[in-house]
């Protein structure tokens, strides 16, 4: 068991004595698919680390619907659920398996007993995890406030110009992909127009294909579109000659009143990987706000055309 531990990040830079220490202490649990590995508002008396698959955490908005917010997508060595046996806490939220799941555990009984048995190295271990949860929370302080940011610049805009290139400049400071696009619905000539690029050699005002693959799932699944190996993956088509020929893209899709008035789109042509459903969450958020910043602007324009028929018809003789 210590070898498996040792092969999952972030253990693989954890010293011997601490890993001599942890070893013990661990178990092992599968899940399928979808199975709920704690519910919110349970009691915790484990924490886990994942060893294979895929693991969401996510709140419940409605449960008499089944709706929920997706929190995080966790993957390989990473620990989830320590909040319970850390703080005696209830769930904060619910655990499923994405996929099928392998999961390293540790128990709040034994976690605890460490402490009557050797206070030092249970110290040793609360310093490991401590670093570890650390790290987590300045990786989720940049993403919040990068989204408040983006989230006020947004509002603040009065062009498309202005709001496309606060928001790429955001997202490109922060995910740093290779190349960007942030495309949105054109009301006048019916069609989707990109309104901001980078790393693409396409002017502002073009106009994408109505067949394009990435808009037609967009505006089927209306939600975010995320891929490790874009080539050889299928969800969508991609020839040769595509503007989207790559190997990882991570798309968000601006909604207004459940259809699709635009998107912004990350790609890297030569890294599988380049992208984390971390990633596609924090892109997520800033749609929300782009969304709402779209209707704003359209409203804005609707009240200056407003204002200049009135004055053109004040004009007309009677």
């Amino acid at each position: 068991m210590s070898e498996n531990l040792r092969s999952l990040p972030p253990f693989n830079r954890i010293s011997d004595d601490v890993l001599r220490i942890i070893t013990p202490l661990v178990g092992e649990e599968h899940f399928k698919a979808e199975g709920v590995i704690f519910e919110e508002g349970s009691s915790g008396d484990s924490f886990y680390i994942i060893k294979s698959g895929e693991v969401e955490i996510r709140k419940m908005i409605d449960r008499k619907e089944g709706r929920h917010k997706l929190i995080a997508v966790l993957d390989r060595g990473d620990f989830f659920g320590e909040m319970a046996v850390f703080l005696g806490q209830s769930r904060s939220a619910e655990a499923v398996a994405k996929t099928d799941v392998t999961l390293i555990t540790v128990s709040k009984k034994d976690f605890s007993a460490l402490f009557s048995k050797s206070p030092d190295a249970a110290f040793k271990v609360m310093e490991f995890f401590t670093a570890v949860l650390m790290d987590r929370l300045r990786s989720t302080t940049d993403e919040l406030v990068t989204v408040y940011e983006t989230g006020r610049l947004a509002a603040a805009a009065r062009s498309l110009p202005e709001l496309s290139g606060c928001v790429m400049e955001k997202v490109f400071n922060v995910i740093k992909p290779e190349a960007g696009l942030f495309v949105v619905w054109n009301n006048f000539n019916r069609e989707f127009e990109v309104c901001g690029q980078r790393g693409f050699n396409i002017p502002a005002g073009e106009s994408m294909p109505e067949d394009d693959a990435l808009i037609l799932w967009l505006i089927t699944k209306r939600e975010p579109f995320l891929s490790f190996d874009l080539k050889n993956e299928g969800r969508i088509l991609v020839s040769p000659d595509s503007i989207y020929n790559g190997c990882s893209m991570a798309a968000s899709p601006f909604l207004s009143h459940e259809r699709l008035s635009g998107f912004i789109l990350l790609l890297d042509r030569t890294k599988p990987n380049a992208f984390s459903y971390q990633h596609m969450i924090l892109l997520s958020a800033i749609s929300g706000y782009v969304s709402v910043a779209l209707e704003n602007l359209q409203y804005m324009q609707e009240a200056v055309d407003r204002t200049r028929l009135s004055q053109a018809k004040a004009t007309i003789p009677m």
